[in-house]
């Protein structure tokens, strides 16, 4: 019988992988959907249909739109009773969006579902144990989610010189806590943060941070640079130079929105091959003027030969969690850890499991010193190391009782979906949102 996670055990690890039995459990069904009509449903449905699968159909919400992908016919998500014998492919690789469209799968009983970004890890990605990785093949084909690819991960991983190795799939660096956009929805928080507190970190805070983060830790997978809109740091090329001294990491994603002048001094850091600009495409959301500006700070970078990708217009998003504490018990406390995977954060001279946690303290909703490692206290390489193992081997977070949702914040089905990513406009995500709606 086919082991789908064994699958996706040997998919993630960096080796190559012998796709023999995957491709005969896909063949098993009836009726094979591919959910997703973007760069990765289009690469999925490529190599299934070279290898013999019949593809019945693809789902996704652009479906008049796109009419075709790979030939086959593309209908709306959930618009037909075919469920029996019935395998989803789930190709929306976003992680925001990700475990809301499983549970939704699964609330409409479709009880086969196989992770097409996985699939790709297995069978289509081209780098493994035996390469080098590239900025502008992971992100550039826009076909996978680069930021937190598992493979990726153990291929920097194999890299080691030590057994003992300390590694993190993914960390992000927070330069800024300010941002050219007031995305209603945030899941930083952004808007949140007033007056003083809207500032860019000091270079030399950031500089030390990784120096301290990057000699202490084996390996890293993906950094994502991000705040706020970096774009308004003013050293952002010299936060990326800095990065780029080091080679225990895979691959550098610098996340803008777009919207704030990109000036040309700061792309003269950006050239290694490591780097990539992700655009975040908010143009559904933003006025005139700033899609002028998107699309002018598109064509700088283009110009100026960095790496750099546009993402595709997201037609919906999360309401991310309130961020009061939830009162509930360790249990439960545990059970949020075990189900989320932290993607770590390094901002300002903590590292903490995620960007909710990070809003908890760097809001001062609440201070949990187990919860983040500090690196402004003075230690020995070996001394923080052991600080980084005891971090990440914690049962759970104290954050994470602040992360479970209540029947307050899942009312009138705010909690959830939202029209559109980036929507403009203001929640007190301090307070349960049945107070603000």
């Amino acid at each position: 019988m086919f082991d789908i996670n064994d699958y996706y055990e040997k998919a993630h690890s960096g080796e190559r992988v012998d796709n023999t039995e995957v491709l005969t459990y896909i063949k098993s069904f009836d009726h094979v959907i591919i959910w997703g009509g973007s760069y990765l449903g289009h690469a999925v449905g490529k190599y299934l249909i070279g290898e013999g699968v019949n593809i019945e159909h693809y789902w996704d919400i652009r479906y008049q739109e796109l009419e075709t992908v790979n030939g086959i016919n593309v209908i709306e998500p959930f618009s037909e009773e075919k469920k029996d014998n019935t395998l989803v492919i789930l190709c929306i690789a976003n992680n925001v969006l990700i475990s809301k469209l499983l549970y939704k799968l699964k609330s409409y009983l479709y009880k086969d579902v196989l992770r097409g970004d996985y699939l790709y890890e297995g069978a289509i990605c081209r780098f493994s144990k035996e390469t080098d990785i590239y900025a502008n093949q992971c992100f550039g084909s826009m076909e996978c989610r680069a930021v937190y690819c598992k493979r990726l991960g153990n291929i920097v991983k194999s890299k080691a010189a030590r057994k003992d190795t300390i590694h993190f799939t993914s960390i992000t660096l927070v330069v800024n806590q300010i941002c050219s956009l007031k995305c209603k929805y945030c899941t930083s928080y952004m808007n949140e943060y007033k007056g003083k507190d809207r500032k860019n970190f000091s270079f030399d805070r950031i500089a030390n941070d990784i120096d301290l983060f990057f000699d202490a830790v084996d390996t890293v997978g993906t950094i994502t640079v991000m705040g706020g809109e970096p774009f308004m740091h003013p050293d952002i090329g010299k936060i990326i130079e800095k990065l780029c001294e080091k080679n225990n990491f895979g691959l550098i994603s610098i996340a803008t929105s777009g919207t704030y002048p990109i000036q040309p001094e700061q792309l003269e850091g950006l050239h290694d091959k490591r780097v990539n600009v992700s655009f975040s495409n908010y143009t559904c959301s933003i006025n005139d003027k700033q899609k002028e500006l998107f699309y002018k700070n598109i064509e700088l970078v283009k110009q100026s030969g960095v790496n750099y990708t546009v993402g595709l217009v997201s037609p919906e998003w999360i309401v991310p969690p309130t961020l009061y504490d939830k009162q509930v018990d360790q249990a439960l406390k545990i059970e949020r850890r075990n189900s989320c995977i932290n993607y770590h954060q390094l901002k300002n001279g903590k590292i903490h499991p995620c960007d909710f946690a990070t809003a908890i303290y760097s809001l001062g909703v609440a201070d949990y010193p187990t919860d983040y490692v500090d690196l402004t206290v003075e230690r020995s390489r070996e001394e923080l190391r052991k600080c980084i193992v005891d971090y990440l081997n914690r049962d759970y977070y104290e954050s994470c009782g602040h992360h479970v949702v209540v029947p307050e914040d899942a009312i009138k089905g705010k909690f959830g979906m939202t029209a559109m990513a980036a929507e403009q406009g203001y929640l007190d995500f301090k307070k349960p949102l049945s107070s603000t709606l």
